[in-house]
């Protein structure tokens, strides 16, 4: 024994030995069991296979010419078992045919006889380090898998055909086993998904993002993914792993956040902040094209009676009523209505023909506040005063807009309420009635 494997540790190591000469086989299981390898011996094939079958070995030493079940014939058997069994063959047998028999059958060592013991003890001892290296590999594979069932995320591996070789717990629950399938083919696509950010990290090296709708169940999942790429030691690049998050709650928060930014709590209509920047839009740009808008103030006349005689739960269903009601006359998208404070509301047209255009909408809107609001069982009436200011004619600028609506509605008031003027500077006294 050379003092370079004296000092071999095998120690934990399991080796069942087939070997039908039993003076080698005692040898050989004395010299590993002296290095700390823990030894079991079968005499020939079926023994071995049976020993297998009721405690499987890591580590099998089985000489080729065996009587009855041959060395080859048994590692086929056991390969049929377990894949990840290590096997050293030893063998008296020089042809080059039953060397590449061994190698087919996946013999991982090949030692001739007569036997060198130093070269079986390390053959065993590369058996045991490659076992020691599997464990650990299997053991960071366990945290990996752990930490990404764990994780909040949807996470796929995928190889550079875009199939899905990987996902985790979130994935799964998400979009249902995807295991084998195009990734595009989750979200319905024959071909790679637009913007898809897996296509962009294969053409630049650079992780991406991007952002999709998913339909599941007739509810749209709104879907924020990252791709980046994998490569192997060698620095190839072997396939992607995307993290994919449902921002569905991230998205309706923003919304909630943007309408309590820009829109009255209380009638969903634009509030005051939101009206003045579509006001400047609207101004720049008519300015831009040359064209015509208009402004109308509405107030409710008499209102707050209604506060002191039912309440101001009554009343903010009265501006509710009137906030549909305004809704109802002034339908295109284009337009802005606003509730700019207490029972004022004020709605932009914009692109209109003239002053015709918006007396005949001024004249539908008092209509419909003519009809009575229903505050539980009592019908109560509640018109409103309307002043209509024109750019450019009343302004260019969006207060002066503002004041000629504004006291327009006011000569309305004074003329009576339930009725409407327009802006018409110096000869208020003679502002056109409808």
């Amino acid at each position: 024994m050379t003092t370079a494997t004296s000092d071999m540790n095998l120690t934990g190591l399991e080796v069942l030995l087939v070997e039908d000469d039993t003076d080698l086989a005692f040898l050989i299981s004395h010299t590993l069991s002296r290095h700390g390898a823990r030894v079991v011996i079968a005499v020939n094939g079926s023994q071995a296979l049976a020993t297998f079958e009721q405690r499987p070995f890591p580590i099998i030493v089985t000489d080729i010419n065996l009587p009855g079940m041959s060395g080859l014939e048994l590692a086929r058997r056991i390969k049929q078992l377990n894949q990840d069994i290590l096997i050293i063959a030893t063998s008296a047998n020089h042809e080059t045919d039953c060397l590449l028999s061994a190698i087919e059958l996946g013999f991982n060592e090949y030692l001739l006889k007569p036997i060198k013991l130093e070269k079986l003890i390390w053959a065993v001892k590369r058996c045991g380090e490659s076992i020691a290296c599997k464990k650990r590999l299997e053991e960071e594979q366990g945290k990996f898998r752990a930490v990404v069932e764990c994780m909040g995320e949807g996470i796929t591996i995928k190889d550079l055909d875009y199939r899905i070789r990987y996902q985790n717990r979130v994935m799964t629950e998400m979009f249902g086993d995807r295991t084998g399938s195009t990734c595009y083919g989750t979200f319905g696509f024959n071909d790679p998904c637009p913007h898809c950010p897996t296509i962009m990290a294969l053409e630049d090296g650079q992780a991406h993002t991007s952002s999709r709708d998913y339909q599941v169940n007739g509810t749209t999942l709104h879907i924020e993914s990252t791709a980046s790429l994998i490569r192997d030691s060698r620095g190839t690049v072997t396939g992607t792993v995307e993290i994919i998050r449902d921002i569905s709650e991230r998205m309706k928060a923003e919304q909630t956040i943007r309408e309590m930014a820009f829109l009255d709590p209380l009638t969903g209509l634009a509030n005051r902040r939101l009206f003045e920047d579509r006001l400047e839009q609207t101004i720049a740009k008519s300015r831009r094209y040359g064209m015509q808008f208009g402004l109308l103030t509405l107030d409710l006349d008499n209102f707050k009676e209604i506060n002191d005689s039912f309440g101001h739960e009554a009343g903010d269903r009265v501006l509710c009523e009137a906030a549909d009601r305004i809704r109802a006359c002034c339908k295109r998208d284009l337009d802005t209505i606003s509730r700019k404070g207490g029972d004022e509301f004020c709605v932009i047209i914009t692109d209109c023909g003239g002053n015709e255009q918006l007396s005949e909408l001024a004249g539908r809107l008092l209509q419909l506040f003519e009809q009575p609001f229903l505050l539980g069982d009592t019908l109560i009436k509640m018109t409103t005063s309307i002043g209509v200011s024109m750019f450019p004619d009343n302004g260019s600028e969006m207060k002066e807009l503002e004041i000629a609506s504004d006291r327009a509605m006011y000569a309305a008031k004074k003329a009576g309420r339930n009725t409407c003027r327009f802006w018409e500077p110096y000869r208020e006294s003679r502002a056109t009635f409808l």
